[in-house]
């Protein structure tokens, strides 16, 4: 998330979302008009399986215009990224619509083929790991900054999903999520996922922004971060006795089971155990968390998803 949001613009949301009743997660939903562009993903099929993998024709409207992704917001006087679906599996995924709008700070999933992994020679500081490069996958198996080649196994798309609950975003944001079509199920076999730039980049080095009020990485806080899929069938009723399948992006904590560094490539991420589901929903939590929630960005890239 945009750290300027969150420290700033959080104080004036809070106040207002007294007046708004907020959303439950629950009844989130995607949401397309004529003013957005909603395309088709392509898949490809393995036997009974079918791999979502986000490449597409030259209609695709990914992030963009730049690696902060501005047409992923309401205030974007061009073309604006929506949702994206696949009509042999019927998977959809997009901007969740809250508060009025559709708004990447509400949370989502969007696509994107950004690979910035260090600074342009016109930026300085952490402007690679910040919400101003948001949109880019930190894989370094791919070309820094070349922008194609950077999903799982060298294709140029994949998702980039960002959002979180606690106790204190309600008003404000949702879980991202991806859909099957309505009274449709698949057991998602596995997925993908990779870093962000920016997710990387803080759990590596940190920022001004922490519960330490300095740049302090994971590792020298001794701290985890971790993701969490919830599978829902299609009468809406949670799967997998509502147990999360989790996976740890981090974990250096003393001690720990699920002692993890930061990885730098793709890797594969068992969903099966969530059983037949019509949606997923995915959380994250992290040891870096303080008085407005979340410090760590909750931003997880995502790609080549198997569904049977």
């Amino acid at each position: 998330m945009k750290k300027f949001f969150s420290f700033q613009a959080m104080l004036a949301i809070a106040a207002t979302s007294m007046l708004i009743s907020s959303c439950s997660n629950e009844d989130d939903s995607f949401y397309t008009d004529i003013s957005g562009q909603s395309s088709n993903t392509r898949t490809a099929i393995s036997g009974d399986t079918t791999i979502i993998d986000f490449e597409n024709d030259a209609t695709v409207l990914l992030a963009g215009p730049t690696s902060y992704g501005e047409n992923l917001y309401a205030d974007y006087s061009g073309s604006k990224y929506l949702t994206w679906s696949d009509n042999s599996s019927s998977f959809t995924c997009g901007i969740n619509y809250l508060n009025g709008g559709f708004n990447y700070y509400n949370g989502g999933i969007a696509i994107s083929n950004w690979n910035i992994m260090s600074n342009p020679s016109s930026e300085t500081g952490d402007w690679w790991y910040s919400y101003l490069n948001q949109c880019s996958v930190y894989n370094s198996a791919s070309i820094d900054g070349s922008n194609e080649n950077a999903g799982h196994s060298g294709s140029d798309n994949f998702g980039i999903m960002y959002g979180y609950s606690d106790a204190y975003n309600a008003s404000y944001m949702s879980n991202p999520e991806f859909s099957f079509k309505s009274g449709e199920e698949f057991t998602v076999k596995k997925m993908y996922v990779c870093n962000s730039s920016y997710l990387y980049g803080v759990m590596k080095y940190g920022n001004q922004f922490g519960i330490y009020g300095s740049a302090v990485s994971l590792e020298q806080a001794k701290g985890y971060f971790k993701v969490l899929a919830y599978g829902f069938d299609a009468n809406g009723n949670a799967t997998n006795g509502g147990q999360p399948v989790e996976k740890y992006l981090a974990d250096y904590r003393d001690g720990t089971s699920t002692p993890t560094s930061i990885s730098t490539t793709w890797s594969a991420w068992d969903l099966s155990a969530l059983g037949s589901v019509n949606k997923v929903k995915f959380n994250f939590i992290g040891s870096d968390s303080g008085t407005y929630g979340l410090n760590t960005p909750a931003y997880l890239c995502i790609d080549d998803i198997h569904i049977y």
